[in-house]
């Protein structure tokens, strides 16, 4: 058997073609008749949009949902020919737009004659997710210390309420009904108080005591706990776990109300029938690299149903503190799992279209 050697092409042979194709951003050549002459694998990611389809279509008509990047495209033509940068949404053929940073250029040949228009389209999601996540980290610091401050001054007074409260029920125990209003105002003392502490919570930096956890155990025991309370329910549970994840770090007390808030709100949102999915992956594009250590890597965990779903409008709002789609919501537990989450050094996030279900998405720190 003879066994050839393929040599690797030398750099003059590769085409540029090769080049743009290989570059995560976006590339799209238009030509000077405004038709789309070159659509990088990239590009067809981020639009949605496959080659076959936008090649030889007018940019006009290909970017008709976008006008801004269309404006920018008509800068670079005759007679201005001028370059420009911008950010906005791209619009895509399914789903939601995707925040994007495109770079326009004239192509012009050596004597300046214009031959047409280069896009270079970059995704910013991630960008601007994290954005997102110091902006709500600094209105929850700044919520954390306003409610430290409110508690101490509402706590005292209400303990003074619910004592009398309690003082008064012993007296009209032979009245029915002013042994009810009695309750109620125990009761609700009780509501309020608790809302108290879920505010400290918010403002209290969590004292995490953090262990190698085996995060299949820890769903687990999520699921089992939330068994019981759903027995009546017409709800199948299905588990996809990869069995090959190492351990997460993490607090296993704090892991476990993240996840019992996540499936709660899941189940809820379903009423009683549907379908719910708890995935476990490995991260494998993202990591990030601490000052003086080796690169963090992460695992997912994918809780998903298909119940009711969230109104668009109503998804930048999820996790901030007392945001509630529920009636008798206070909007804290999200506002919580978020803290806690990030105080792990982990993302949490939500993907949703009203109808069509939700599914939250939690990235931790793989165990060292």
């Amino acid at each position: 058997m003879r066994i050839v050697e393929e040599k690797a092409a030398p750099a003059s042979r590769i085409s540029w073609e090769n080049i743009l194709t290989s570059l995560e951003d976006g590339v799209i050549l238009i030509d000077r008749h405004g038709k789309i002459s070159f659509f990088s694998q990239a590009a067809e990611i981020l639009t949605d949009l496959p080659a076959s389809h936008a090649l030889h279509q007018d940019y006009t008509a290909a970017f008709g949902k976008t006008p801004w990047l269309v404006e920018m495209v008509q800068k670079s033509e005759p007679p201005h020919q001028t370059g420009s940068r911008g950010e906005g949404d791209l619009a895509r053929q399914r789903g939601r737009p995707v925040p994007v940073s495109l770079t326009v250029s004239p192509l012009q040949d050596r004597y300046g004659r214009f031959l047409g228009s280069i896009l270079l389209v970059r995704d910013l999601t991630h960008r601007k997710e994290l954005e997102e996540d110091l902006q709500r980290a600094d209105r929850l610091a700044l919520l954390g210390t306003l409610a430290a401050g409110l508690a101490h001054e509402i706590k005292n007074p209400l303990g003074g309420i619910k004592g009398a409260a309690q003082l008064l029920k012993r007296e009209v125990n032979r009245n029915p009904s002013l042994l009810q209003y009695a309750d109620i105002m125990i009761r609700e003392v009780d509501r309020v108080n608790l809302l108290i502490e879920q505010l400290l919570d918010l403002s209290r930096p969590a004292k995490l005591n953090l262990d190698a956890l085996n995060i299949h155990e820890l769903l687990d025991e999520v699921l089992l706990l939330e068994r019981e309370a759903v027995v009546d329910w017409n709800v199948v549970v299905k588990k996809n776990f990869d069995p090959s994840l190492p351990p997460i770090r993490g607090d296993r007390a704090q892991l476990t109300q993240v996840f019992l808030n996540l499936v709660k709100n899941a189940l809820q949102a379903m009423k009683g029938r549907g379908s719910l999915t708890v995935t476990t992956r490995m991260e494998t594009d993202f990591h990030i690299r601490e000052q003086g250590k080796e690169r963090g890597k992460f695992i997912w965990v994918d809780i998903e149903d298909d119940g009711a779903g969230i109104r668009e409008e109503d998804l930048p709002h999820i996790f901030s503190p007392f945001f509630s789609t529920k009636n008798n919501g206070t909007g804290l537990g999200l506002a919580i799992c978020y803290r806690i989450i990030k105080e792990h050094g982990g993302l949490i996030r939500v993907e949703s279209r009203e109808g069509a279900g939700a599914s939250f998405k939690v990235s931790l720190l793989v165990a060292e």
